[in-house]
């Protein structure tokens, strides 16, 4: 009963049995529903199935239960032709219409490369210690901070201006909008239209914009670039940093002069020309003035000793020895006597002449007069003894040594007064050059902070110098590596990609159209669709033209059992 009979297949007599057969189905209480096939087939199919299952099942069933095939496909698509053809047409068409009518649009690049080829010295109060690194590498913050340089509110606010970008827009419904607003527009649309991107792998930003003119395009980019590298100069070398540092190296340059002057004045009047060495200088003096006031202290007390041990060998020593002595009568005693007396006093005359009565030569003679008339009248009395005297060579020679020895005395003595006053001089120059240098050290101190400071700022200064020329000759860390032209042909709209992209729209609509009739259509074409929606299998399938194709089985049944069975095997 479920086996499903084709009857292209079928003799005269399967036909009865089947049509018995679902008879004999239907009697049981079973309803059929005999559907048309698609036309394409060009049969019906004869089911068992419960009518309302039939009716009250989701079309859809059949889809989702089982997978489409392409011949389904094919044959949906064949029995909505007419809606294939509409919708693949109007889309088409469509696009081409479209495409045609959209403007040429220009596009004109620009590309800038960053370096750091350039480094801009700090803006400090500071010395700097030598010429900065530079880093060969770009950083990504570099690229990405020249980006948002580039699209900046003002600086594309100024480009809107300045190349009258703002006439173009309009207000509501073409009415015209205050100038404000539709400059603001025109910044806004041009930040959405500036195509601005880092260069893969490399230290290069690529601008690029498009509009329906390309002198306007390259325009703009020209004058973006203009006001970009201005704004990157003003950003990166602040205005004023010349006439600043310009100014603090005039007025330290006056300072050291007056602090030069100051020190030169207070030199002048303390006879100072080098300090140090002046101090120097006065401290070898005092020490060799020390030493030497040491030595003649030495020399004075040695003299001293030398005097003290001398006379006291003197007064031990007599002034005149004994050179000869005999006895004489005392007649011949008194007359040598008074002969020596004689010659005394001619001698005391003689000497007279020469030294006065105190000398030490003079008294020595009245002395040996004395001696001698003493001697004299002894002899009278007594018996004359002769003796010869001399000077004492002992006790002169004790006597040189005594005068050399207070020449020394008087020499040492002198020379200790004489390094005694020098060494006070050099004590007294010594405490003024020690007064002296708390000041002079203070007019110095004051000398070489002003020198600093002016070198620190005259360097800052033909720092800030060099970097203004740099700035004036446009020479930054930024420069165009391709400079914005005027495009000759348009960058879009890209009409054959339009078109393909047109077609394989249509096909999609199309295809969406098909499945949408599809689904919305409850009638069934196909016996895969009647057993998806209903669960049953399909037991027969009538052609279209069945009645036609039956009576011709049937005659050609009736002449095949007409004819012998020998001829049939032949």
């Amino acid at each position: 009963m479920n086996q499903p009979v084709s009857s292209s297949q079928t003799s005269a007599a399967n036909i009865q049995d089947l049509r018995f057969r679902l008879q004999s189905f239907a009697d049981q209480g079973h309803q059929l529903s005999v559907s048309r096939l698609c036309e394409s087939q060009g049969g019906y199919a004869e089911k068992a199935m419960p009518k309302h299952h039939f009716f009250g099942s989701a079309l859809d069933t059949g889809f989702g239960s089982n997978s489409i095939s392409l011949r389904d496909g094919a044959g949906a698509m064949f029995r909505r032709k007419a809606l294939v053809l509409l919708t693949f047409l109007t889309v088409v068409l469509g696009t081409a219409v479209v495409t045609l009518l959209l403007p040429n649009k220009y596009e004109s690049r620009m590309k800038i490369l960053v370096k750091n080829q350039r480094v801009d010295v700090a803006i400090t109060p500071e010395a700097t210690a030598g010429a900065p690194p530079v880093e060969s590498e770009v950083s990504e913050s570099q690229i990405n901070s020249e980006i948002e340089l580039l699209t900046s509110r003002d600086l594309l606010t100024q480009v809107v201006t300045e190349c009258g970008l703002a006439k173009f827009e309009t207000g509501w419904f073409g009415q015209p909008a205050p100038e404000a607003v539709r400059v603001e527009t025109a910044a806004a649309r041009l930040a959405k239209d500036l195509g601005i991107a880092p260069v893969k792998k490399a230290n290069i930003i690529s601008v690029s914009y498009s509009t329906n003119s390309p002198e306007l395009a390259a325009a703009v980019l020209k004058k973006l670039g203009d006001l970009y590298f201005e704004k990157h100069l003003k950003l990166h070398h602040p205005t004023g940093a010349s006439d600043f540092f310009k100014d603090k190296a005039d007025e330290y340059e006056t300072q050291l002069k007056q602090a030069e002057n100051r020190l030169a004045d207070f030199q002048q009047n303390n006879n100072l020309v080098v300090l140090s060495q002046q101090k120097d200088l006065t401290l070898q003096k005092t020490a060799d003035a020390k030493s030497k006031l040491l030595e003649s202290e030495a020399a004075y007390n040695e003299a001293t000793n030398r005097i003290k041990r001398v006379e006291q060998q003197l007064a031990s020593t007599s002034r005149r020895v004994t050179t000869q002595s005999r006895t004489l009568p005392n007649q011949y005693s008194a007359e040598r006597l008074n002969t020596m007396m004689v010659e005394l006093q001619n001698r005391r005359t003689q000497l007279l002449t020469k030294f006065r009565p105190d000398d030490r030569s003079v008294r020595e003679v009245d002395e040996q007069i004395r001696t001698t008339r003493d001697a004299l009248a002894k002899a009278e009395q007594k018996t004359a003894v002769e003796e010869a005297t001399d000077l004492n060579p002992l006790r002169q020679t004790l006597e040189t040594e005594l005068s050399r020895a207070r020449l020394d005395q008087t020499g040492a003595q002198a020379r200790r007064d004489t390094l005694t006053g020098q060494l006070q001089q050099y004590e007294g120059s010594l405490k003024k050059l020690e007064g002296d240098t708390a000041k002079h050290d203070d007019l110095q101190r004051e000398v070489k902070e002003a020198a600093d400071n002016y070198q620190l700022y005259a360097k800052k200064r033909e720092e800030a110098r060099i970097a203004d020329e740099l700035d004036r000759q446009k020479i930054t860390n930024v420069s165009v590596a391709e400079a914005p032209v005027a495009a000759q042909l348009p960058s879009g709209p890209n009409r054959p990609m339009n078109l393909v992209l047109g077609v394989f729209l249509a096909g999609l609509l199309t295809l969406g159209g098909v499945f949408s009739a599809e689904l919305l259509n409850d009638t069934v074409h196909t016996p895969r669709q009647l057993e998806a929606l209903t669960g049953a299998p399909v037991l027969a399938t009538v052609p279209a033209n069945s009645r036609k194709m039956i009576g011709r089985r049937r005659a050609k049944a009736n002449e095949i059992e007409g004819t012998p069975v020998k001829q049939l095997e032949a």
